[in-house]
């Protein structure tokens, strides 16, 4: 008989030995040690253990699922009305059973009863609470289209495509940047720059990049020292087992608004792909790029990144 309960400070240990087994594909780092699910779930300020909900069969979990919520558009806190199921995963020998479903309705319960309206089923951009560096690769975008069963399950749940980004991957062993005339204009007027943290930083900035390894990178102007783009970079140690490489992911580009469309988004990302290169020895790269963002595909597309996959949230408003 299945049990279900909330999280207790016991946890840990069994859920980072349920996570290695249950949570399979691209997207899944598999981690050694439970101070990775601290440092991106137990310990932020928000952690609210009734979210954390636990399939036990005869004292042995079996699966979990976990809700939270997105965060303010100012990024101050978060937004309770926007509901988030950031995972659920149970672990092979248990599925078909009914486990799963019964953790997706204690989920949405849960949610609802915090009054929100709208209740995601994935991360996405800021609606992305816990798991960082853990699931998604670079970011967390929602269910990627290599787990073809978890779509057809919330298909049937009344869930539907709301949110869509691609998945780019960039092979640094072999990286040959490109090159053109506008790329070799843009790099003899600039010169790629370590930068300090965004100032101000925001709640969202302290509980994500403020938690983790992170590099800041911005391209200068050397005639007037203006910034023309930021990217920062983030390491993603514990996908080593997972995809045998030593990887980092490109979060947060921004193009100062008067040079879009120019090719300094992909200048950038060039010159931090040499700098990586050369002075850190790793050999994949990783971005998200959101649909309809068609300056960051052309960005990432001339940097020499290539398409690998598709990822999707899916939104239930009738929450």
């Amino acid at each position: 008989m299945v049990h279900y309960r909330t999280f207790r400070n016991t946890d840990p240990p069994r859920l980072l030995a349920l996570w290695n087994r249950g949570a399979t594909g691209r997207a899944a780092a598999h981690p050694q040690v439970t101070q990775a699910f601290e440092v991106s779930v137990f310990c932020l300020p928000y952690f609210d253990p009734r979210g954390l909900i636990i399939a036990e069969v005869d004292g042995t979990p079996v699966g979990f699922v976990h809700a939270g919520f997105g965060f303010r558009d100012d990024l101050s806190g978060l937004n309770t009305e926007q509901g988030v199921i950031c995972a659920l995963l149970v672990v092979p020998e248990q599925r078909r059973q009914g486990i799963g479903t019964a953790l997706l309705a204690k989920a949405e319960e849960y949610l609802r009863q915090q009054g929100v309206k709208t209740i995601d089923f994935g991360q996405s951009k800021y609606r992305d609470p816990f798991y960082m560096g853990l699931h998604g690769g670079a970011r967390l975008s929602g269910v990627c289209d290599s787990d073809p069963g978890l779509r057809e399950f919330l298909t049937a749940r009344q869930y539907a495509p709301a949110l869509g980004s691609t998945i780019f991957q960039c092979d640094l062993s072999s990286y040959r940047a490109p090159s053109n005339m506008q790329l070799i204009g843009i790099r003899h007027k600039t010169e790629l720059q370590a930068a300090d943290p965004v100032q101000p930083a925001s709640y969202w900035w302290y509980t994500h990049l403020g938690n983790v390894e992170s590099l800041r990178y911005r391209l200068v102007t050397k005639r007037t020292g203006d910034v023309a783009a930021t990217v920062t970079v983030i390491g993603l140690d514990h996908y080593i087992n997972t995809w045998r490489e030593r990887v980092i992911g490109l979060v947060e580009m921004q193009v100062a608004p008067p040079l879009r469309g120019q090719g300094y988004g992909a200048a950038l990302m060039i010159e931090t792909m040499r700098r990586l290169r050369s002075e850190m020895n790793i050999t994949l790269a990783e971005i998200h790029v959101p649909h309809g963002k068609d300056a960051g595909l052309q960005a990432v597309a001339k940097a020499g990144f290539v398409p690998i996959e598709e990822a999707h949230v899916y939104r239930r408003t009738n929450a």
